[in-house]
């Protein structure tokens, strides 16, 4: 029982959700939804860089965990590597993430290796589920602001 008023209740807000976006544009719709996207997501970016601090004191490789929102909105994704950003040391986030082996140079001096603390992968399995959750009231929300700008 209390699994078919979930499903019903998600109809019900989808219904109010295409309602309200048929009173807006295109544009200002995708605005709408792109910045409740960026919300939701940013959600597991603040745990990803929470979960970075714990491994790396270097605070300028927090900013490095990137956020990119789709064009056409349909989507988003949190990236340890942003291939735009000239000068980035992103690179280095995956050494932190999946850990390295023993390395040495050809004449014998040990470089060390880093243990893999998955930082990355902790923080996506530990908020996916509250980035899922907040995105509809972070749509509606969205959607809201925007009307209420237009009148």
């Amino acid at each position: 029982m209390s699994s078919t008023q979930a499903s019903y209740k998600v109809t019900v807000d989808t219904i109010r959700i295409n309602e309200i976006l048929s009173q807006l544009n295109d544009k200002d719709a995708k605005k709408a939804i792109k910045s409740a996207l960026r919300k939701s997501v940013s959600i597991i970016r603040k745990e990803a860089q929470r979960n970075l601090g714990a491994v790396v004191k270097a605070n300028s490789l927090k900013k490095e965990v990137h956020v990119a929102i789709y064009r056409n909105a349909s989507g988003a994704r949190v990236d340890l590597l942003d291939r735009r950003k000239k000068g980035s040391k992103a690179f280095t986030l995956k050494f932190f993430e999946l850990g390295t082996k023993e390395r040495a140079t050809n004449k014998g001096a040990n470089r060390g290796s880093i243990t893999a603390s998955y930082f990355f992968r902790t923080a996506v399995e530990s908020k996916k589920n509250e980035a899922e959750k907040s995105l509809e009231q972070n749509i509606i929300n969205s959607i809201m602001k925007v009307v209420n700008k237009k009148k």
